[in-house]
């Protein structure tokens, strides 16, 4: 199911799937999110099936919290704001502080539309989208849309995030859409069950997101 180039946004727009997503309208915030992406799947010929991008819309949609804006880890406003946050959180769940700063002084919480999280993830990153070490120095670049409109297809695309779980390519083939188990390629916690979806695990959430974006993008 390939998408023809530009994407078509009016088409998109107009059949926006709030019915997929709890409800939720579409905002000029929102749009310009999806814009982004959009943008970049248009600059790449490698990309061009459409359940892909439906996909890496719903992973965005899910990892800021709706907002279909790249953002700082807690949905917080600063740097501050974000490093304690999660410096918290860590010390009550008693885990490593994978906030704690850096020599230079950064700290690398969750960023972007996919939250980019860890050091040498940034460092890695960047190196691969041609930039050197340009997040690792600068970690809040990863909040520009079209950074992180790079990071979350590149990401998804070639398994960047949780590489022993493969890459989009492995959960979505001609006529077999494994929209439950592609969760894997971000994050271990499509079977979690979060007190606002209704009995439903992340996994089939952000499924049931996947395939609405893909009923808008066809």
């Amino acid at each position: 199911m390939s998408l023809d180039r530009p994407i078509n946004r009016e088409l998109f727009f107009a059949k926006f799937p709030s019915h997929a997503l709890y409800g939720s309208k579409l905002t000029p915030g929102r749009k310009s999110g999806f814009v982004s992406v959009f943008d970049f799947w248009d600059s790449s010929a490698q990309l061009d099936y459409a359940p892909w991008l439906a996909y890496a819309l719903a992973t965005a949609w899910h990892e800021t919290a709706a907002t279909m804006l790249p953002v700082r880890e807690g949905l917080k406003n600063s740097d501050v704001e974000a490093y304690d946050y999660v410096t918290a959180y860590c010390k009550k769940e008693g885990k490593p502080n994978y906030a704690a700063r850096h020599a230079n002084g950064n700290s690398y919480y969750g960023r972007g539309y996919v939250q980019l999280t860890h050091g040498y993830n940034y460092r890695e990153m960047g190196i691969r989208l041609g930039r050197g070490d340009a997040l690792y120095n600068n970690p809040d670049l990863v909040l520009d849309k079209d950074v992180a409109s790079e990071i979350l297809m590149v990401g998804l695309m070639e398994g960047r995030f949780r590489p022993r779980y493969g890459t989009l390519r492995d959960y979505f083939q001609a006529r077999s859409y494994d929209w439950f188990d592609a969760r894997d390629v971000v994050n271990g916690d499509k079977r979690k069950i979060p007190k606002w979806t209704n009995g439903k695990s992340i996994g089939e959430v952000v499924a049931d997101y996947g395939r609405g974006f893909l009923g808008a993008l066809t």
